[in-house]
């Protein structure tokens, strides 16, 4: 009977099994998100903007939106792209579809992340937007949700 087995491969299956858990990649992770900013129509239909984020830190923003009307002549329904760019250069995508009411200029609408670069590049996510529109084209918003990265 022999009392000395060898452990090599016991040690070599445990480097392995090590290695390949390195060697994995991160998964995505659901978490909140909470970004406030102001933004500045620079043409009927694109706006630039800054502002600070949860998982973007101080970030600029430049955007277009489209307007349409909707049965109620005092709300228009609205259709927008934003990409956001984060300190460190990596940038966010989002699509936003909400409601612009043209007598008290309250935004409300639900932000959709749909991709970017660097640490975005397979973002996604959804949020509520709630903004609003001054005289002169300047906007203030709110954005509370989560976002998948």
């Amino acid at each position: 009977m022999n009392r000395f087995i060898s452990r090599r491969p016991f040690a070599l299956v445990l480097v392995a099994l090590g290695v390949l858990a390195l060697a994995a990649p991160a998964r995505a992770a659901e978490r909140p998100h909470i970004s406030r900013g102001t933004a500045q129509f620079v043409s009927a239909s694109d706006f630039v903007g800054a502002g600070t984020a949860t998982h973007l830190g101080l970030y600029d923003e430049v955007g277009s939106v489209q307007f349409s009307r909707t049965a109620d002549p005092t709300v228009l329904h609205l259709e927008a792209q934003s990409v956001y760019t984060a300190a460190d250069g990596d940038e966010l995508y989002a699509v936003v579809t909400g409601q612009l009411n043209g007598v008290t200029g309250v935004i409300a609408a639900t932000v959709t992340y749909v991709g970017g670069t660097g640490r975005f590049a397979d973002a996604t996510g959804t949020a509520t937007l709630s903004g609003q529109l001054f005289p002169g084209g300047s906007i203030e918003v709110t954005v509370k949700g989560t976002i998948d990265y």
